[in-house]
């Protein structure tokens, strides 16, 4: 892990699979949508290893082999938006936000997902409210494990990069945080493939408030 400074001020999280339970929907509507406009059958591991690529236009391009039109997007969205409608904050997330607020951090999300596919998602998981700064996928030239997304969400915040945290379940999460010389946390309260050591780990979200304490002493 790279040294950090003494104090963490802000908290940046990935939002599918570490924020919001998405893991299943997203990868089925992105499957759905590449079948109707013509595409292959692709599996939801597929989708799943080939998202970090980029946003969602950058996906669907990959698997249609082909440039995408506003056509195409809307269809994602028309799917997305009514697969969405059921999706929930992982357990244990809502508190652990409120936590973070009441200690003063500032927090964001970073998320290979579109601006907008992200503000549904937070909005559908009653996340909305906690008001978090967002950078969505199509923002940045270059995806995870760039850090260009989470500079980008650090200077929306006001922190430098090694005053923030970078929470995700992936190991691009990882290695992004790390290219930018912030704290990683890997989320493992929903999957354990990160394979990027050495980091900290967070087996439930309330660890990331006692995390950060012993980082932060009073």
């Amino acid at each position: 892990m790279t040294a950090g400074p003494d104090r963490i001020e802000a908290v940046v999280f990935d939002l599918d699979g570490t924020l919001a339970d998405t893991m299943t929907l997203t990868p089925r509507v992105y499957a759905e949508t590449i079948r109707r406009l013509g595409g292959p059958e692709v599996s939801q591991e597929e989708v799943i290893e080939a998202w970090h690529i980029g946003s969602t236009p950058v996906v669907l391009s990959h698997f249609l082999c082909r440039s995408v039109t506003p056509q195409d997007i809307e269809c994602f969205y028309g799917s997305f938006k009514a697969a969405i409608a059921a999706v929930q904050p992982l357990p244990g997330i809502p508190g652990m936000l409120s936590a973070l607020r009441r200690e003063g951090y500032r927090l964001a999300v970073f998320t290979h997902a579109t601006r907008r596919a992200a503000t549904m998602t937070l909005a559908a998981a009653g996340l909305d409210h906690f008001r978090l700064t967002l950078v969505g996928g199509e923002e940045i030239a270059r995806p995870k494990p760039a850090p260009e997304g989470l500079q980008l969400a650090c200077q929306r915040i006001n922190v430098t990069t090694p005053a923030a945290a970078y929470v995700g379940d992936a190991e691009v999460d990882l290695q992004c945080a790390a290219a930018a010389g912030s704290l990683a946390i890997h989320a493992r309260w929903r999957a354990t493939g990160a394979t990027v050591t050495p980091h900290l780990a967070a087996g439930h979200p309330g660890d990331i408030v006692g995390l950060l304490a012993a980082r932060n002493p009073k």
